[in-house]
C-alpha cells in the first residue's frame, strides 16, 4: 500500500507538504502542489479517510438526507451539485435515501452522529413545507426544495411563480394569445405559485384573463393520486381553442403531445406546447424538441452546500431561478 511518505519521495517534497496539498493548505506552492498531485496519480495513492477522521477535529463528512429522492431521475443533480463542491473542497458527502415506510429521518440522523457529520443537507424529492426532529438543531443544517415554516433553519427553493411567469411570457411575445395551463395537483406548492406566475404574465402583458384557463390534471382521490391529462386536453382542445397549452411537468406534456398528434394537429404549428422542469431526455425525444424551464436543482445542491462549508449561521430564505431550454415546441 502506498504511503504519503512515499508520495513525498516520489515528489522530492517534505511529508508535511504532501499532508498540506491532500487537506487543501492554499498556503502551498502552486510548483510543490503540482509535485505532490502528480505523484499521488503516478503511484495510485489513496488518503486514508479513517486514520484522518481521528488525528482532526473536524470529520470532513457532509450529511446529505435524501427525502424519496432517488424515485425521480432529474432530482440527482440536487446530490452531483452537492458531490462536485465535496469533490473539490476534500469533503465526503454521505448520502442517506429516507421514506415514510422504510427507512425514518431519525435513523439517518443518528447514522450521520455516528460519523461525526459537520453538517447536513436535507433535501425533498419536491418543492414542500417539511417538519425535522429536534435532533437537527444539534448540527448545522440546510434545506434544498423544502422549508420549515417555523424559520429554524436556512433553506432554498426554486422560484416557481418566475418561472410560469417566464414561460408564459414567452409564449406571449411569440404570439400565443389564448393559453390552457394543464397544471400539477392542485395541493402542492408549486401549482399554486405557477399558476400566480402566469396570471401575473398575463396582466403584465395586458391580456385578458379570459384567455387563460387553467386546470390542475393530477387529481387525488382514494385511489391514490392520477393524471386525467389526456381527456381533458381533448375537451379543451375542442371547447377552449387554446393556441398553446403550458403544462405542469414534462410527462404531462408528453401526455397532451399524443393527444395533439391524434387530433391531426402539429406541435410547434398548429398548436404550442410548453413545460417545467426539463425531465431527463424526455424533452429531448419528442418531436419537435420539447420547450421547457430546467429546475434548478443542481444549482440548489451547491447553494446548500457552500452555506455549510463557509459555517454560516444566518436563517437564509433563498429562491433559485429556473432555465427556460427553447427548443421547437412554441
Amino acid at each position: 500500500m502506498v504511503t504519503i511518505k512515499d508520495v513525498a519521495a516520489h515528489a522530492g517534497v517534505a511529508f508535511k507538504t504532501v499532508s498540506r496539498v491532500i487537506n487543501n493548505d492554499p498556503t502551498v506552492k502552486p510548483k510543490n502542489r503540482e509535485k505532490v498531485l502528480k505523484a499521488i496519480e503516478e503511484l495510485g495513492y489513496r488518503p486514508n479517510r479513517a486514520a484522518q477522521m481521528t488525528r482532526r477535529k473536524k470529520s470532513g463528512v457532509v450529511g446529505f438526507i435524501a427525502d424519496e429522492l432517488l424515485r425521480v431521475p432529474y432530482t440527482f443533480d440536487l446530490i452531483k451539485g452537492a458531490q462536485d463542491l465535496a469533490w473539490k473542497h476534500n469533503k465526503e458527502l454521505m448520502v442517506l435515501n429516507v421514506n415514510v415506510d422504510k427507512y425514518s429521518v431519525e435513523g439517518a440522523v443518528n447514522h450521520l452522529f455516528e460519523h461525526r457529520a459537520e453538517g447536513i443537507i436535507y433535501a425533498a424529492m419536491y418543492h414542500r413545507e417539511v417538519q425535522l426532529p429536534s435532533h437537527f438543531s444539534e448540527v448545522p443544517t440546510v434545506l434544498a426544495n423544502c422549508y420549515d415554516s417555523d424559520g429554524h433553519y436556512p433553506s432554498i427553493v426554486p422560484d416557481e411563480q418566475e418561472a410560469a411567469r417566464q414561460i408564459t411570457a414567452s409564449m406571449l411575445s411569440k404570439g400565443y394569445n389564448r393559453i390552457a395551463f394543464l397544471n400539477l395537483n392542485e395541493n402542492i406548492i408549486a401549482a399554486r405559485l405557477r399558476k400566480k406566475g402566469a396570471e401575473q404574465a398575463f396582466a403584465d402583458a395586458k391580456q385578458s384573463p379570459d384567455n387563460l384557463i387553467i386546470e390542475s390534471v393530477i387529481i387525488n382521490d382514494e385511489d391514490g393520486e392520477h393524471s386525467v391529462t389526456r381527456n381533458r386536453a381533448a375537451e379543451l382542445i375542442n371547447s377552449f381553442k387554446p393556441d398553446a397549452i403550458l403544462c405542469g411537468q414534462d410527462p404531462i406534456a408528453v401526455e397532451v403531445y399524443f393527444v395533439v398528434q391524434a387530433l391531426g394537429l402539429q406541435v410547434g404549428k398548429d398548436i404550442g406546447i410548453g413545460s417545467f422542469d426539463d425531465w431527463d431526455i424526455i424533452p429531448s425525444l419528442v418531436q419537435p424538441g420539447l420547450t421547457t424551464m430546467a429546475l434548478p436543482h443542481y444549482e440548489m445542491g451547491q447553494w446548500a452546500f457552500n452555506y455549510l462549508l463557509e459555517e454560516r449561521t444566518d436563517k437564509a430564505k433563498e429562491t433559485a431561478q429556473f432555465t427556460l431550454v427553447s427548443r421547437q415546441s412554441f
